[in-house]
Formats: structure tokens, sequence, C-alpha cells
């Protein structure tokens, strides 16, 4: 599906591991990878500045981790220094990736309503789709299963539709990818639809459950006649526990997510369906940023 990508890391979070991993990531499908390190502003002084000793020193440790790697794929670094957002904004501007990696630590919405400043940052501002790995996870990985994940990056996503008629948007994403990229990786979706049950006659909830069953299907055909392998689920019950339960049966790779408030993710008033999964879920997110 994707083809570029940028990993933004700030050496702490996890993903300078992905440094060793390069050829593995390319079995994935990808065919160049940007590595994005920014060093904060050097304060010490009354003036704050460029920090070129650890930029020096971040270039070189970057450089010693990243492996030997095939020519079929394209690596390139960038260490820079200032306000993390605005440098990502530079670099992909830049360099014009598909979508954005990016580490951010599990936060309860009283500790940290925004899940990370700079990751909630990067959202609010860019149009291409992010994918969300917990620190937390990718750390404790053994070289083996990194390698195996990294292989399987975009393997199978779970496409939960809380309102299929709102997920439209969402599914047009996919397809848009689909049309765009023809690759012989294969790319599974598992298209979820939950009905929440909550004071509704049997009648009422089998009645809609067909319904929304005859609508997936229609999605199921028009995505399969662009060559991905799709399969649909209709589940009864609360909508992010179903959505869990399923990540956790199902060998999904990711949970594919957009914006479902009028205002944004930073509207807090009524947390949504999306802000419950990007905080509730371990499993990595791929958000795709509603393009108004």
């Amino acid at each position: 599906m994707f083809e570029t990508c940028l990993i933004c890391t700030d050496y702490t979070d996890g993903l300078q591991r992905l440094l060793s991993y390069v050829d593995s990531l390319a079995e994935s499908g990808l065919k160049e990878i940007t590595f994005l390190h920014n060093v904060p502003l050097w304060e010490e002084g009354q003036v704050p500045r460029v920090d070129e000793e650890k930029i020096a020193l971040m270039k070189e440790k970057f450089s010693s981790s990243l492996k030997s790697h095939d020519d079929k794929v394209k690596v390139n670094l960038e260490i820079t220094s200032g306000l993390a957002t605005d440098n990502i904004l530079k670099v992909i501007n830049k360099y014009r990736p598909e979508f954005v990696l990016l580490g951010t630590s599990l936060r309860s919405l009283t500790e940290d309503r925004i899940f990370g400043s700079t990751t909630m940052s990067v959202i609010e501002k860019i149009k291409i789709p992010i994918m969300i790995l917990r620190p937390q996870l990718i750390s404790v990985y053994t070289s083996e299963e990194l390698d195996l994940r990294c292989r399987h990056l975009n393997r199978c996503w779970l496409v939960p539709c809380y309102d299929v008629d709102k997920a439209r948007y969402l599914i047009e994403q996919i397809k848009s990818c689909a049309r765009e990229k023809c690759s012989d990786i294969p790319h599974k979706y598992i298209i979820l639809a939950v009905i929440d049950d909550v004071s509704r006659s049997d009648i009422i909830v089998q009645n809609r459950v067909k319904e929304v069953e005859t609508k997936l299907n229609e999605v199921k055909e028009d995505l399969q006649s662009l060559g991905l392998e799709i399969e649909v689920m209709v589940k009864t019950g609360n909508p992010i526990v179903e959505t869990l339960d399923v990540a956790l049966i199902e060998d999904i790779s990711a949970i594919a997510v957009t914006d479902d408030r009028e205002y944004g993710l930073l509207d807090w008033t009524i947390p949504s369906f999306t802000q419950k999964v990007l905080h509730r879920s371990w499993f990595p997110i791929v958000f795709f940023p509603f393009n108004k």
C-alpha cells in the first residue's frame, strides 16, 4: 500500500530500533525510508541556540545504528534542531512521504489530554496518514519479533466503522491508496461495524444488523474489485469494547481510524470513538487526518 515513509524518533521511544530493520521494512513494500531526529535547542545560555555538538553526536549515533541494507530501498537521515513539529513538517515537504511513523507514550486522559504534544500537533497539521506505535510495545520485542513486525507492518488492518455512513471517508482513503499503488505485497482489511444494542428491542437490533450487513457487503464488493482482500464483520454491543476484542482475536497489524469529530481531535468536551481507540489500544494505530 505505501512505498515511502518518515520515521520520527526521539531515540527513547523505541523507534530508533527500526534503523537496524530497513531490509525488513522493505519487505512490507517500502522503497524509501526517512529517519528524523530532532535535537532540542541548547538553553543553558541566555539565548537558546542550535546544539551543534549534540547534532554531530546524534548523526554519528544514527549512522552507526543503520546497518547495511539492500539497494532496493533508499534511506535518508535528517538530524534537525528547534521545534519538533515545525521540523517534521519541513521534512515532510522535502521528501513527500506517504505516511509518518510516530511513537507516543500511553497516558490517561487526566494525565495528558493530548496523548503526546508533538504527536497531537503533527496530527492537527499534516494531511497524510500517521501510524502511532506504543513505545511500551516496540521496546520489548525480541530481534526476531521486531523483524517479523516490520515485514508485516501493513499486512492486515482492522477498520472499525462505528457508523457505516460516517466511515465512508475512511473507506475512500483506503480505496485511494489501493488505486495509486498496485502492490504484490498482500494486504487484508477487516471492516467491522458494531451495533450499539443499548435500550433496543431484539427486532430493532436484528433489522439494524441486516441493514448494516447489506451496506458492508456493498463496500466489500467495491474494494475487492481493486484486488484487495476484504472481510466484513457485524457485532452488537459496546463499540469500543467489541472493536478491541476483535483486535485481540484477529491476526491484525494495525487499527485504522479517522477523525470523527466536527472540530477535530482537540475538541475534548465529549470523548469520541477515535479518541477512545487512541487511548485504550496497544495496537499500532493508523490515523487518517480528515482533509476538509
